[in-house]
C-alpha cells in the first residue's frame, strides 16, 4: 500500500497517524508574524504526563511525533521528552527555528534523539530580510552556520519559510541558497492570524502581485522538475476515496503546552485536556472531536462545489473558524495556491 493510500485510509477510518506536541511557547526569536498566543495560560504538562502520553500513542500505533513550539529546545526537558519519543520508535521530527542548534546542541540532538528530520525556519535570502522578520540581529548568519554544522553531523535538515510581503521578491534566491546548503525548502504561502484571533500578523501577508509571481515561479519550477519527480503519475495514483476535506481530528492532532488537545495546529478548538482525560479516551469519546470530523466531511463537499465554479483554491476550516468564527466561512480565499505546495512536495519527497 502506498503512503498516500495509507493516509487516505487513516482519514476515512479515523486512525491517528501523527501528533504535534507544542512543548512551549517560549522562543529565542521574536518573529513579526508568529501565530502563537503568548498570553495563553495553563498548567504545563509534566514529564511523567508526556511519558504516559507517548506510551498511549505507541499503543495506538501512531507513526509520527513532531516536537514543536514556540522553540521546542527552550523546554527545560526537551531532551528527556525527545529521548522518550525516540525509544518508543516514532518517526520523530523537530520543528525549530534553528537559532540555537549550534555544534554542541546539534550533536546532542543527533546522539540523544536521532530525529528523522530537523526542520528550521528560513525567512529570507539575505540577513537584512531574515533578521527583519525574526527581529533578532545576526539570526540569519547564525542559522546558516548552524545548518552547515547539522549537515556535517549527518542530521537531515529541511527549511520552512512563510511567504510575506518582505521576502516575496527573494523566493528564487532562497531556493538557490537552500540548494547551496544541500537542503529542501518548503514555502507556506499564507501568513496566519495569531491563535487568539489577533489579525495583526496579516499586515505582513504577501501582496497580490507577490502571490501571482510566486504561483508563476512554482508553476515553471514544477515543469522543470517533472522529469525527476518521485511522485507517482496520475495513472499510477490510487483513486481519491477520501470522504474528508483534511485529516484534522482524523489522522492527526496537536497538543499545546497546557494539555489542550486540538484537531490540528491550525484548528484551535480544544477537544479535551490531558489533565482531565487520556488521549485514548478523547480520541474515542470526545463529542467535540466527532463534530470536527463531521465538519471535515461537509466542508469537502462544499469546497468541491465551490472549486467547480471558481477554480482551485486553498481552504482551511480551522483558519476559517479562527477568522470568522465559522469553519464553513473563509475569511479569504486563496486562488491557485495549490501551485505553491505541489512542486515543493514533489521535490522534497
Amino acid at each position: 500500500m502506498s503512503f498516500r493510500s495509507s493516509v487516505e485510509r487513516a482519514w476515512r477510518d479515523n486512525h491517528l497517524l501523527s501528533v504535534l506536541l507544542e512543548l512551549t511557547y517560549r522562543c529565542n526569536l521574536d518573529c513579526a508574524f508568529c501565530y502563537n498566543d503568548m498570553a495563553l495560560k495553563g498548567r504545563p504538562l509534566r514529564l511523567e504526563q508526556y511519558e504516559v502520553l507517548l506510551d498511549e500513542l505507541a499503543a495506538m500505533n501512531v507513526l509520527t511525533v513532531i516536537l514543536s513550539g514556540g522553540e521546542p529546545l527552550s523546554h527545560p526537558q526537551f531532551f528527556e521528552i525527545g529521548k522518550m519519543a525516540r525509544d518508543r520508535g516514532f518517526v520523530l521530527r523537530i520543528k525549530s527555528n534553528g537559532h540555537a542548534l549550534s555544534s554542541e546542541l546539534a550533536r546532542r540532538v543527533r546522539d540523544e534523539i536521532d530525529p528523522f528530520l530537523v526542520e528550521v525556519s528560513l525567512h529570507g535570502a539575505t540577513a537584512a530580510t531574515h533578521d527583519r522578520l525574526t527581529r533578532v540581529g545576526g539570526s540569519f548568519n547564525q542559522l546558516i552556520a548552524n545548518i552547515g554544522e547539522m549537515r556535517a553531523l549527518g542530521l537531515r535538515v529541511k527549511a520552512n519559510s512563510t511567504l510575506t510581503r518582505w521576502n516575496e521578491n527573494e523566493l528564487q534566491e532562497m531556493f538557490a541558497l537552500a540548494a547551496t546548503l544541500g537542503i529542501a525548502l518548503q514555502v507556506d504561502p499564507e501568513v496566519k492570524p495569531r491563535d487568539n484571533g489577533d489579525l495583526s500578523p496579516l499586515s505582513l501577508a504577501p501582496t497580490a502581485e507577490g502571490v501571482s509571481k510566486t504561483n508563476a515561479f512554482f508553476k515553471a519550477r514544477s515543469e522543470r522538475l517533472e522529469h525527476f519527480s518521485t511522485v507517482p503519475s496520475h495513472a499510477d495514483a490510487p483513486v481519491d476515496s477520501r470522504d474528508k476535506h483534511c485529516g484534522a481530528g482524523a489522522s492527526n492532532l496537536a497538543i499545546d503546552p497546557y494539555g489542550n488537545v486540538l484537531p490540528c495546529v491550525q484548528w484551535r478548538r480544544p477537544i479535551g485536556n490531558l489533565h482531565e482525560a487520556s488521549i485514548r479516551e478523547l480520541w474515542n469519546g470526545s463529542q467535540t472531536l466527532a463534530a470536527v470530523r463531521d465538519i471535515t466531511v461537509s466542508v469537502r463537499n462544499e469546497v468541491a462545489q465551490k472549486a467547480s465554479v471558481t477554480g482551485a483554491f486553498a481552504f482551511c476550516p480551522g483558519l476559517a473558524e479562527l477568522q470568522t468564527g465559522n469553519p464553513h466561512v473563509p475569511g479569504s480565499i486563496a486562488p491557485q495556491k495549490a501551485h505553491v505546495h505541489l512542486p515543493l512536495l514533489r521535490e522534497a519527497s
